[in-house]
C-alpha cells in the first residue's frame, strides 16, 4: 500500500481545535487518565448508569463527555469509522487521557465465534487509511501490547483474543478478502481497531478494543445479521457489566 507517513508536525493541533470550539481554557478542559469509548449511544447510556456520572459542561457543545465522581475515568462516544476514533483519541490525549478502552462491534468470520461472543482484539489487519498516516511500519497488522495484557488477564475462556480485520469500505468486503482473512486465522471484520491502535501507538498511550460479535459471514459468504437476537443483547450487556466492573478506575 502507498505510504502516507510524515514525521513532521501537523498544521492543526487537536488542543487548538477543542479550545476553539468550546471557548474554554486548557485547565478547564483537563481530563483524567482513562477513557471508555463506545460507538453506540445505547452503550454509553448503559455505562452512564454507573453512580456519579455527570456531563462535563466545558466540553459541550463540542463533545459529550461524562466524568465519574471520585474516579479517574471518563465515558464518551465515537461515531463509527477509523477517522472518528482517531480524532477522538487525539483530542482526549491533548487534555490528559493516557488509557483507552474501546467498546465496538464485530462481524464474525471465524467458525469459532458466534453472535454475542466478546473478542479482545490483540491486533488488527490494516485495510483502512488512518493507520498509514500515523505509523511508519509496512507490516499489515498493528498490535496493542495493552490488549495482549488484557488478553492474559482474561485467560479464562470467557472472551476470545485474536486478530481482527479493519476495513473502512464496508461495501467492499469481498468473498476473496474474507477467505484470505479466514486462512490467516482472523476472527472478524470491523471498521475502527487498526486506526485506533495506530493512533494510540503514535501518541504513546495505551489502548484496548473489546468487540461484541453482532453478525456473521458464513463459509459461502452469506451475511447473517444478529443485531436483534437475544444472544447479541446478552453479549452487549455482559461487556457493559465487565467494563463497569473492571475498566473504571
Amino acid at each position: 500500500m502507498r505510504q502516507f507517513f510524515d514525521s513532521s508536525p501537523p498544521l492543526l493541533q487537536p488542543a487548538d481545535l477543542v479550545r476553539t470550539f468550546t471557548g474554554k481554557k486548557t485547565e478547564e478542559l483537563a481530563l483524567p487518565r482513562r477513557a471508555i469509548v463506545a460507538v453506540s449511544g445505547a452503550d454509553i447510556r448503559y455505562l452512564c448508569r454507573y453512580p456519579g456520572a455527570r456531563l462535563l459542561d466545558a466540553w459541550t457543545p463540542f463533545r459529550r463527555i461524562y466524568r465519574l465522581d471520585d474516579k479517574e475515568t471518563i465515558l464518551t462516544r465515537s461515531w463509527y469509522g477509523g477517522p472518528n476514533i482517531a480524532s477522538l483519541v487525539e483530542e482526549l490525549c491533548a487534555f490528559g487521557v493516557q488509557e483507552f478502552c474501546f467498546w465496538g462491534y464485530l462481524g464474525g468470520i471465524s467458525p469459532d465465534i458466534s453472535v454475542g461472543d466478546i473478542v479482545v482484539a490483540s491486533g488488527a489487519l490494516r485495510e483502512e487509511g488512518v493507520s498509514y498516516h500515523y505509523i511508519d511500519d509496512r507490516e499489515d497488522v498493528v498490535y496493542s501490547e495493552w490488549a495482549q495484557e488484557w488478553g492474559l488477564y482474561l485467560n479464562c475462556g470467557e472472551f476470545e483474543t485474536g486478530i481482527v480485520w479493519s476495513c473502512d469500505a464496508i461495501y467492499r468486503e469481498t468473498r476473496q478478502k474474507l477467505d484470505a482473512c479466514r486462512r490467516r486465522g482472523v476472527l472478524g471484520v470491523e471498521m475502527e481497531v487498526a486506526s485506533f491502535y495506530a493512533v494510540c501507538r503514535a501518541k504513546g498511550v495505551r489502548g484496548v478494543a473489546f468487540l461484541v460479535v453482532s453478525d456473521l459471514f458464513r463459509d459461502d459468504g452469506t451475511w447473517v445479521p444478529g443485531f436483534s437476537t437475544p444472544e447479541f443483547m446478552r453479549g452487549a450487556q455482559r461487556l457493559g457489566a465487565f467494563l463497569q466492573e473492571h475498566a473504571i478506575v
